[in-house]
């Protein structure tokens, strides 16, 4: 869980990682798990958001910057930072996430929440090496039990 007193309020996130990813054909279906890969969560992404996540994972050099790599390249142009991504919410359907920036002046910090898909987050928060958190609300909810025999997919 993650505690943030700077913020006077307390944050209760569990902190996930990119377990695998499961090619559908026109997409992928990503599987996030807590540190003890006891609890597992999974959402259906698209094909291109896949791609750069498998891009950021296994640090693929592309020859031209992809999106999430222009993405990435302008924060750290601005001095900015991915502190840490938070997928906090599911509503018909669809996950909702948000990316916590940061950029040092000289002796604070400006922070920025952005609204995001949370593949474009995951994306991100990868290339910055940040940590990627849940809501444990979110995954108690959400969350599917530990697989008995480990499926065929992409481990990354």
């Amino acid at each position: 869980m993650l505690y943030n007193f700077g913020m006077l309020f307390l944050l209760n996130l569990v902190e996930v990682e990119v377990h695998g990813l499961l090619d559908i054909g026109d997409g992928y279906i990503i599987v996030l798990s807590d540190k003890s890969q006891m609890k597992f969560l999974t959402m259906t992404i698209g094909k291109n958001e896949g791609d750069a996540i498998i891009i950021a994972k296994e640090n693929i050099e592309t020859p031209r910057p992809l999106t999430h790599e222009l993405t990435t390249n302008i924060i750290k142009n601005l001095d900015g930072n991915v502190e840490y991504i938070e997928i906090y919410d599911l509503k018909e359907g669809v996950y909702y996430a948000k990316i916590h920036l940061t950029k040092k002046f000289l002796f604070f910090k400006d922070k920025r929440i952005i609204d995001s898909r949370p593949s474009d987050a995951i994306a991100l928060a990868l290339r910055f090496k940040s940590k990627i958190y849940v809501s444990e609300k979110l995954l108690e909810n959400v969350e599917i039990p530990k697989p008995k025999k480990k499926k065929k997919f992409y481990d990354i």
